[in-house]
């Protein structure tokens, strides 16, 4: 009995310790991968630079013309570059002007598409030059097509009480007096310059004749040439009525180079107390041929840098006229009067112990060829 019972212990123990049934393990379904998409990184372009505003003009542009040789440069600054240069007498056409209104845009070379910036202060205007629209340098201006603006009567302002002449010669009649201060219209002028002759509805023909030393006129350019008689020799512009226009052949010839300039005068004077107080040079020039430009170089005796005055004087011959301005360093000085022949004892302010130019230029504008010799005298008092 007990080994029977020990048997059964020892059968349910290994019955117990038997290896378990094996389970079917389950297969694991695996879970979809995911790529992370990245937002792609945009890769900037360059700023694009937006093209200058084109300036479509709704105004009327402005006539000039230079009143000293000078550069047109490519901004409103002297330091800017040049894209050339206007000569003495040389119209343009004013478009527009900068912010300081001490630059015109103009149009350049005249009869072009082009533009370029000219000082003010050497330009004589014939119009409204406060209505040009302001123009920045990096503007564009859409020139206009038909850009000839309208012209204005040339005028001058007489200086002193003088005789209304009706001819260009004190010797013929008087026609009346005008006040100091009359603004007149220029109509004419005699072949040197030194008679102008005005609108003057009260004399028979409507015209009348003036001194030009005492009349203060802004340009002669354009004007109509006369003898010493008063008839018409050449009208450089149209006029209404202008007559039968012939040019009286005459016997002058162009003025030879005599190869001055601004670095080379024709002559070069210091003045002193104890030397030369008076100079004087004589030449000759000629236009549109020849030579038309001569320079003379001075230094007025004063204390530096006191100011002081110079003293002109210009006579002239032939059937040409000539015009004469100051310039320091190459620059006109600003607010000098214009020299023309037959003018006298006119006031030139300077500094002592500075150098200065009288630059001397023949005027072409009236005739296939105006020539004329010439003695300028400056005195140091």
């Amino acid at each position: 009995m007990l080994r029977y019972t020990f048997f059964s212990l020892v059968f349910l123990l290994l019955t117990g310790c038997a290896a378990p049934t094996a389970q079917a393990t389950p297969t694991l379904t695996p879970l979809p991968f995911y790529t992370a998409t990245l937002v792609p990184t945009l890769t900037p372009r360059p700023s694009v630079t937006p093209a200058p505003p084109t300036i479509t003009p709704t105004f009327a542009p402005v006539s000039a013309s230079a009143s000293a040789q000078l550069n047109v440069r490519a901004a409103p600054n002297a330091s800017a570059n040049s894209l050339g240069m206007l000569e003495f007498g040389n119209a343009v056409t004013a478009v527009g002007k900068n912010a300081a209104g001490d630059w015109l845009l103009v149009i350049y070379p005249p009869g072009s598409p082009n533009t370029g910036w000219a000082l003010r202060q050497y330009l004589q205007t014939e119009g409204d030059v406060d209505a040009l629209p302001v123009v920045e340098a990096a503007q564009a201006v859409s020139v206009p097509v038909n850009s000839t603006p309208t012209p204005r009567a040339q005028t001058a302002t007489l200086t002193h009480e003088i005789n209304v002449r009706a001819g260009p010669s004190s010797a013929f009649s008087s026609l009346g007096m005008l006040a100091a201060g009359t603004v007149v219209n220029l109509t004419g002028r005699n072949q040197t310059d030194t008679w102008l002759q005005i609108a003057y509805p009260s004399a028979p023909e409507g015209v009348g004749w003036v001194a030009a030393a005492y009349a203060s006129a802004e340009n002669l350019q354009g004007l109509p040439y006369f003898d010493n008689e008063g008839k018409l020799l050449f009208a450089p512009t149209s006029a209404p009525n202008p007559g039968e226009v012939t040019v009286t052949p005459t016997a002058f010839s162009q003025a030879g180079a005599d190869g001055d300039s601004e670095s080379n005068p024709g002559v070069r004077l210091v003045f002193s107390p104890d030397g030369a107080r008076t100079l004087t040079f004589a030449s000759d020039l000629s236009a549109p041929t020849g030579d038309n430009a001569d320079w003379v170089a001075f230094t007025p005796y004063l204390p530096s840098p006191e100011a002081g005055y110079i003293y002109a004087r210009l006579d002239c011959s032939g059937n040409g006229g000539i015009t004469a301005h100051l310039e320091k360093d190459g620059i006109p000085v600003p607010e000098t009067t214009t020299l023309v022949c037959g003018m006298y004892d006119v006031a030139l302010k300077v500094l002592g112990g500075q150098e200065y130019f009288i630059v001397l230029n023949a005027d072409g504008s009236g005739g296939p060829l105006r020539y004329a010799s010439y003695t300028l005298t400056l005195h140091n008092p």
